[in-house]
């Protein structure tokens, strides 16, 4: 009976090419406001940080924050493989399916969490993490403690946020703008506390910064299970082994995907800390989080899309697809004017966002301009790729530039004495190569002319 209710709701959900582009509409401008507010909050957080801890323990919390992303893999795919597999079913109404998706993906997911927890307990005492950060004034046990804070929420969290990709499967995308918020906030107000009673403590702002959104993932976990997916909720009898495979088939590829990714993108931070100091994170950081709000906005254009995009080419409707990229050009057109004139702007608007606390070089802005316009450009070409999963060419092609990445970033940032531009330049070269790559790979599949390795 439950089902049959939650299958009248999907059925609306999908019914039309036009309801699809009014729910895209709607959710992009709800979107928009909530992470307006939490770029808000997570602009006030940079200086409150800085007030809050001295400039080495900024630097090596900016630095753990990058390289715990990289355990992102750790749902080795399931919460991708959910959302496209999920619209899938959803597209032909299959509600038993879906709950034997989300069941599996639960309980698989949750399984692998606990046995990385006990991992991160047992092992993590035992490396020298001042070594790996280079730092040097923080104390090794307030470290390790900060460490295992991190990893135990973000691991738990990689659970949580299975909840969202169900969500994103019946196309609400405006929940994770919603999600951002709230957490961006918490922490904020948690910051802000430690600043208020003069607590400087790196450990501290860990669980300020850490705890908080784990609260709130829980909270809205629970929610959804008892209201809108309450006919969904995860079950041992519909655990299935069949549909493991099916989303793991999908999942195991979208992992490779995302840590060759990370690899290219996420790791700058950390080589800036061990080729150059921790406190220049820090330039780095600010810079990547001024231009990084124009792929924030983008982001948010581009997240319905995914979903909408598994739908259509399920059934084969080529002709919303031309549609919808034709938008997505416009969309990236506007951004790329708006990111022009950030960048003039960029050394005053930072000076009164961080009140000269910090000097940056305008060579490090042009190199993160650049880096954020190639991030967008990619992005309009790859959302279509994942939603419709021709996942063969990027994995491929992001193996050759990570693997690529460490050298040629090396080669500009200390050879040719570059600096942190020098770095970033390395990275914008080897996102080129993928931009290249996948937009041969997009035109030649809405032409129908894709074959062999361009067609997987």
């Amino acid at each position: 009976m439950l089902l049959e209710n939650l299958s009248r709701r999907v059925q609306f959900i999908f019914q039309s090419n036009k309801d699809v582009d009014r729910r895209i509409f709607w959710h992009s401008i709800l979107s928009f406001v909530f992470r307006g507010g939490g770029i808000l909050a997570n602009l006030i957080m940079v200086p409150l940080a800085l007030e809050s801890l001295d400039r080495e323990s900024y630097g090596v919390w900016l630095a753990i924050g990058a390289m715990i992303t990289w355990f992102n893999f750790l749902d080795v795919g399931l919460g991708n493989g959910l959302r496209n597999r999920g619209a899938e079913a959803l597209a032909a109404n299959d509600l038993i399916r879906m709950r034997k998706l989300v069941s599996t993906s639960f309980w698989s997911i949750a399984v692998l969490v606990a046995l990385s927890i006990a991992a991160v307990v047992a092992f993590f005492p035992m490396i020298a993490w001042n070594q790996i950060f280079n730092a040097q004034s923080i104390a090794p046990q307030e470290l390790n403690e900060v460490l295992l804070c991190v990893a135990i929420s973000f691991f738990t969290g990689v659970l949580l946020r299975l909840t969202t990709s169900m969500y994103l499967a019946f196309q609400i995308h405006s929940i994770q703008s919603i999600m951002n918020f709230l957490t961006q906030v918490g922490s904020l107000m948690g910051v802000l506390y430690l600043v208020k009673t003069g607590e400087h403590s790196l450990l501290h702002f860990a669980y300020m910064v850490t705890l908080i959104p784990l609260l709130v993932q829980l909270g809205v976990t629970l929610y959804a299970f008892s209201t809108r997916f309450k006919d969904l909720v995860p079950h041992w009898k519909y655990v299935e082994r069949g549909e493991l495979n099916h989303v793991l088939g999908l999942g195991v590829r979208f992992v490779l995907v995302q840590l060759m990714w990370m690899l290219i993108t996420t790791t700058d931070s950390y080589l800036i800390s061990i080729w150059m100091s921790p406190e220049l994170v820090v330039d780095y950081t600010i810079s990547w989080k001024y231009f990084g709000m124009i792929n924030i906005a983008f982001v948010l254009l581009m997240t319905p899309y995914w979903s909408a995009y598994t739908q259509a080419y399920t059934k084969k409707d080529i002709a919303w697809i031309i549609q919808a990229n034709l938008r997505v050009k416009r969309y990236v057109l506007v951004f790329t004017i708006i990111e022009i004139v950030m960048f003039f702007i960029a050394p005053m608007v930072i000076d009164f966002w961080i009140s000269g606390k910090v000097v940056i070089q305008n060579q490090i802005h042009l190199s993160l301009a650049v880096f954020a316009w190639l991030y967008m450009f990619l992005g309009s070409k790859n959302y279509f790729l994942n939603g419709i999963g021709k996942l063969g060419v990027q994995i491929r092609i992001l193996i050759v530039t990570a693997i690529l990445h460490v050298p040629i970033s090396y080669f500009f940032c200390i050879t040719l004495s570059g600096g942190i531009a020098g770095l970033v330049w390395g990275t914008n070269i080897c996102i080129f190569i993928n931009v290249w790559v996948s937009s041969i790979q997009v035109k030649k599949i809405l032409n129908q002319t894709a074959q062999g390795i361009w067609n997987q």
